[in-house]
C-alpha cells in the first residue's frame, strides 16, 4: 500500500478482501439445492453480517490492535510510518530529525509521547541532535540527558556505530556522533549497523541492516580455541619438524625462520575445529530459562490463540495478565540471575565466575572510534584512512631530532662504526633447559603478533620443537644475525588519559611483535645483562628498569636529600626534567657507537642487525596502514628496547654538590645550599652539561613541560633556572614517578590526589561493593585489597610520615568503604567495623611497614646512596 493521507484504520477497511470472496462465495452457493452448502451458506450470511458497515471499523480496529497499533498509531497517516511484520508480530519503523537545540528545546516527557506513538515494538532513527557519553559522542549535553532519561524511562536500547556521523564544515568544529538508532522488543544478534561515507552531506548516513537469522559478526583470527587437540598438535610437529636445515648463512636462517613459524601454525590450525558462530537455529534453541518461566510462556501463548479466535474482552484481558506476569517474572530471575553470579565469583577461578575478570570489565571504557585530523586539514574518517594517517604520524616520531646536529661528531660517529671489528669471545650458547625455562615464565595472557602464535602455543611445544629453536637461536648468536621476520611490528594506538582524541599525537603506539622474537630476545637479554652489570655501565642513580631497585628507592632519595635541607634550614633547588619521546627518537648511530665502543664485538653485531632494518604498519580495527620503516627509537613493545635506552643514556653528565635521580627517562636533578642563589647557580651550571650532552646524541627536552622547585621552609624562592635558551617554569608542587612533591614536604597535596583518584574508582566499583550487591563480605574485602588499597599504599612508607589530619584523609576513605563492605550501619564504631574485618587502620599500615621497610633499604644496593640511615618519624 503507497504511503498516503489515509489512516491506517481507513487502509485495512478498504482492503477488506474477506468481504469480497464471502458475497462471491455466497452467489455461487445460493444455486445449490444441497443441504449441506445451504447450511455453509447461513454461515457465510453470518459472517458477512458481521463484517458490515455498521461493525467493519471496530473489527478493523481490533485486528489493528491484535497487531501491536496503538489507538493513536490507528489514526496516524500511514506516509508517517513505515513497518514490516516478523516471526514476533508487528515491527514498527520510523525515522527522527530534532532541530537544533538552541531553538527547540525537547524534554524527556516530549521524547516518551514520541515513542508511546509507536507500538511495543519499534526500531527508530535518524537525527536526534543529541550529544551523550553512552552512545559514543564526546560529551553530554542538556538534550543527551534529557533523551537518556526517556531511554532508561521506555527500556530502550541504542545501536550505534561508535563513530562521528557529524562532520562540520567549521574547521574549529569537532566531528561528533549525533545519528544513531534506539530500539525496542529486538533482539540485537538479528542487526548490524555500519557508517556510509559517501555521501557528500555533513552528516554521515548510517545503515541498519535487519536479519530474520542471526548476523555473524566478523572474527579474530586465532590459532587455537578451547577445543584444540594439543597432543594431536604435539604429534604433528613430531612428525613433521626437520632438525636437519641448513643453518650456516643468512639465509639459511630466514627460511628457518619463516619454516618453524609455518610449521606452527600450521600444526596448531589442523589441531582445532572450526568455530561455529551463533546461527538462528543455536541461538533460538539455546533455552536456559527455567521451568516456570517456559511454562508461563506456553500459557501466554495458549492465551494468544484462544483471543485471537474468540476476539472477547475477557480472553484479551486474561491475556494482558499473563503478559505482565511474564515480564515481571521474567525481570526478576534475571535480577537474581546476576545476584547469583555475583554470589558465585571467586579469585582462583579462570571461567565466568573468575573475580579478577568481572572487575576488569568493570574498569574498560567505552570504545569510541574517533576521527582524526590530518596535516591537510582534512578528517580521516574510515578504519583506512585512520591506519594511515596514524602511519605517517608514527613514521616521523621514529626518526632522530635534527635541530641539535653536530655534523663534526655525526662523522666521527659514522667514521668509528665503519672501523673494522675485533675478535671476542663467542657469546655463551642457550640450551633447550633455558629455553625451555623462559617459556614457563611467559604471561599468558599477551597479545600476539602478526603470526598469532601465542604464549599457550609455545608452552605445547615438544621436546624436539625446543631442540630445533635452540640450533635456530645458537645459530643467530654465532652469526650475529636477527631475522627479518621478526623485525616487523603490528602497531595498535591507545588514547591517553586527557588528551584531545582527534590529534595523532595524542595516542600511544603499542607494538605487537612475534613471540618467538621475544623468546629470543630474552636470550640476549640475559647475556646483555650480564655484561652491563659486571662492567657497570649503567650509571648507580638510574633505577629503570633494573633488579632491586623501584621508583618507591628512588623518590625515598629525593626526599632523603629534600628533608636534611628542610632539617638544615636550606633552600633546595630542583629541577624535573620532561623528554620529548625520548624511546621513540634515539638516534640509531649514536646507540650503535656506544655498544661498539663499550660491549663485545659479536655482541655488537648481533644488536646492530636487531636495531637496523625494522619496519612497522599500523593496523585500526579493520584498516591497516602501508609499511615504513623505523630509522630512530628503540623497539616498542620489545624485550631488549629498555635495556639499550638505559646504555644510550648511560653516560648522562654528573657533577659535584648535585644529586641526580634517574628513573629511565624521569630525571630529577636537586642541590642545595644556605644560600638560594648559589643553588640554583650549581643547578644551572649542570643544566648546561646536560643540555649540550643531549644536543651531542640528538636528545630533546621540553622546557615547558620541565618543571623547576624550589624545597624550603622559608617564603623566598630560589632564582630561575634555563634549559638552553628557555626559563624552565617554577611550581610549588611537581610530580614524580606517581608522587606529588611539594616545597614543605607535608604530603597534603599527594594525600588529596591519592583520595580523588580512590573515589573514582571506587564509583567505577560500586556496584559489586555497593550495600545492595550481592557479593559475599570475603570477596568484597577482597576486591578493596586488590583493587582499592594499592593506591593508598603506593609509597606509604615515605608519605606515612606526614601529621595526622592529612592522614585522616585516607582514613576516612577507608572507613566508609569497610562500613559499606560490612552492610554496618552508621552508628557502628569503626573500629569494631576494623576489628570485624581484621582490617588494619592507616596508621598502623604505616607501622607494620616500618621494620621491613628499614631493613630491605639497608640491605639492598642502592642503601649507599642514602645520605644518613633510613629514619621512618
Amino acid at each position: 500500500m503507497p504511503a498516503s493521507d489515509k489512516t491506517a484504520l481507513q487502509c485495512v477497511m478498504e482492503v477488506d478482501q474477506e468481504r469480497v470472496k464471502l458475497e462471491k462465495l455466497a452467489e455461487e452457493l445460493a444455486h445449490s439445492d444441497d443441504d449441506e452448502a445451504q447450511e455453509q451458506l447461513m454461515d457465510v450470511y453470518e459472517r458477512l453480517d458481521e463484517l458490515n458497515a455498521d461493525t467493519a471499523e471496530a473489527r478493523a480496529a481490533h485486528i489493528l490492535h491484535g497487531l501491536g497499533f496503538s489507538k493513536q498509531m490507528q489514526n496516524q497517516a500511514t506516509k508517517d510510518f513505515s513497518g514490516v511484520y516478523d516471526k514476533q508480530g508487528a515491527l514498527a519503523i520510523s525515522s527522527i530529525y530534532c532541530p537544533p537545540t538552541r531553538k527547540h528545546k525537547i524534554t524527556a516527557t516530549e521524547f516518551n509521547n514520541f515513542f508511546g506513538t509507536l507500538g511495543g515494538r519499534y526500531i527508530v532513527g535518524g537525527d536526534w541532535n543529541a550529544k551523550n557519553t553512552f552512545w559514543g559522542s564526546r560529551l553530554t549535553v542538556t538534550r543527551g540527558r534529557e533523551l537518556k532519561k526517556s531511554l532508561d524511562h521506555n527500556g530502550l536500547r541504542v545501536l550505534t556505530t561508535c563513530q562521528p556521523t557529524y562532520w562540520p564544515t567549521d574547521p574549529n568544529k569537532l566531528p561528533d556522533l549525533l545519528d544513531f538508532f534506539t530500539y525496542k522488543g529486538l533482539q540485537s544478534y538479528y542487526y548490524k549497523i555500519e557508517s556510509n561515507f559517501d555521501s557528500t552531506s555533513d552528516h554521515t548516513s548510517v545503515i541498519t541492516t535487519m536479519s530474520i537469522t542471526v548476523i555473524e559478526r566478523s572474527k579474530k583470527p586465532y590459532l587455537y580455541n578451547n577445543k584444540t587437540d594439543w597432543p594431536g598438535f604435539q604429534e604433528y610437529l613430531l612428525d613433521h619438524v626437520d632438525l636437519k636445515l641448513p643453518l650456516k648463512s643468512e639465509d639459511d636462517i630466514d627460511c628457518a625462520t619463516e619454516y618453524i613459524t609455518s610449521l606452527i601454525q600450521q600444526a596448531a590450525w589442523l589441531s582445532t575445529p572450526d568455530y561455529e558462530g551463533p546461527d538462528s537455529r543455536n541461538m533460538l534453541n539455546k533455552n536456559n530459562l527455567p521451568l516456570e518461566a517456559r511454562e508461563m510462556i506456553l500459557e501466554k501463548r495458549r492465551l494468544r490463540r484462544k483471543w485471537h479466535n474468540s476476539r472477547h474482552p475477557e480472553d484479551k484481558k486474561a491475556l494482558n495478565k499473563a503478559a505482565a506476569e511474564l515480564k515481571k517474572f521474567l525481570a526478576e530471575a534475571e535480577n537474581d540471575t546476576l545476584q547469583r553470579r555475583l554470589e558465585l565469583l571467586n579469585a582462583t577461578s579462570n571461567n565466568e565466575h573468575s573475580l579478577w575478570k568481572t572487575v576488569k570489565s568493570s574498569q574498560k571504557p567505552q570504545l569510541i572510534e574517533y576521527p582524526l585530523k590530518r596535516p591537510d586539514g582534512m578528517w580521516a574518517k574510515t578504519d583506512e584512512e585512520r591506519a594511515e594517517a596514524f602511519g605517517a604520524f608514527l613514521k616521523n616520531v621514529f626518526t632522530p631530532n635534527t635541530d641539535t646536529a653536530d655534523n663534526a661528531f655525526e662523522e666521527e660517529v659514522k667514521s668509528f662504526l665503519q672501523s673494522d671489528l675485533q675478535l671476542s669471545p663467542p657469546i655463551k650458547s642457550c640450551t633447550p633447559r633455558e629455553l625451555k625455562g623462559i617459556i614457563r615464565e611467559l604471561q599468558l595472557k599477551k597479545a600476539p603478533g602478526y603470526d598469532l602464535i601465542t604464549a599457550e602455543v609455545l608452552q605445547q611445544l615438544p621436546t624436539k620443537v625446543l631442540v630445533f629453536l635452540t640450533t635456530l637461536f645458537n645459530s643467530m648468536l654465532r652469526i650475529g644475525y636477527f631475522p627479518n621476520q621478526w623485525k616487523v611490528s603490528q602497531i595498535t594506538m591507545i588514547l591517553k588519559a586527557g588528551k584531545p582524541p582527534h590529534q595523532t599525537s595524542s595516542y600511544r603506539p603499542i607494538s605487537l611483535l612475534p613471540l618467538l622474537s621475544k623468546l629470543f630476545e630474552k636470550v640476549i637479554s640475559r647475556r646483555l645483562n650480564r655484561w652491563l652489570e659486571d662492567n657497570r655501565i649503567i650509571p648507580q642513580h638510574q633505577f629503570g628498569f633494573r633488579m632491586k631497585h623501584s621508583t618507591i628507592e628512588q623518590v625515598h632519595r629525593v626526599c632523603d636529600h629534600i628533608r636534611h635541607t628542610l632539617e638544615s634550614k636550606e633552600y633546595c633547588s630542583g629541577v624535573f626534567l620532561d623528554v620529548q619521546q625520548a624511546f621513540d627518537k634515539v638516534w640509531h648511530a649514536g646507540l650503535l657507537y656506544k655498544l661498539k665502543l663499550w660491549h663485545p664485538h659479536n655482541l655488537f653485531q648481533l644488536l646492530k642487525s636487531y636495531i637496523e632494518d625494522r619496519i612497522f604498519y599500523v593496523k585500526i580495527i579493520e584498516g591497516t596502514s602501508s609499511f615504513h620503516e623505523v630509522k630512530a627509537g628503540v623497539p616498542q613493545g620489545s624485550v631488549l628496547g629498555p635495556s639499550l635506552y638505559l646504555i644510550y643514556i648511560s653516560d648522562v653528565p654528573e657533577s659535584v654538590n648535585i644529586l641526580t635521580a634517574t628513573f629511565a627517562d624521569d630525571t630529577a636533578i636537586l642541590a642545595s645550599d644556605k644560600d638560594p642563589v648559589s643553588a640554583s647557580k650549581t643547578v644551572q651550571s649542570h643544566l648546561d652539561q646536560v643540555h649540550n650532552w643531549m644536543k651531542r646524541w640528538k636528545i630533546k627536552a621540553s622546557a615547558a613541560k620541565s618543571n623547576h622547585i624550589t624545597f624550603t621552609l622559608r617564603r623566598d624562592n630560589c632564582p630561575p633556572v634555563k634549559l638552553g635558551d628557555e626559563v624552565l617554569p617554577h611550581q610549588t608542587v611537581v610530580k614524580y614517578l606517581g608522587f606529588h612533591l611539594d616545597r614543605k614536604q607535608i604530603w597534603k597535596t599527594h594525600i588529596q590526589n591519592k583520595r580523588d583518584e580512590l573515589n573514582q574508582k571506587y564509583r567505577s566499583l560500586s556496584w559489586l561493593l555497593g550495600r545492595q550487591s550481592k557479593l559475599s563480605v570475603n570477596n568484597k574485602l577482597l576486591i578493596y585489597k586488590a583493587v582499592l588499597k594499592p593506591v593508598w599504599t603506593y609509597g606509604i612508607q615515605l608519605w606515612g610520615s606526614a601529621k595526622n589530619s592529612n592522614i585522616a584523609i585516607m582514613q576516612r576513605f577507608q572507613n566508609s568503604v569497610l562500613k559499606t563492605i560490612a552492610h554496618a550501619p552508621w552508628f557502628t564504631k569503626i573500629d569494631e567495623v576494623h576489628e570485624y574485618l581484621q582490617m588494619p587502620t592507616v596508621k598502623a599500615e604505616v607501622e607494620n611497614l616500618k621494620e621491613p621497610t628499614e631493613i630491605g633499604l639497608l640491605i639492598t644496593p642502592t642503601s649507599w646512596l642514602l645520605t644518613s640511615p633510613v629514619v621512618f618519624q
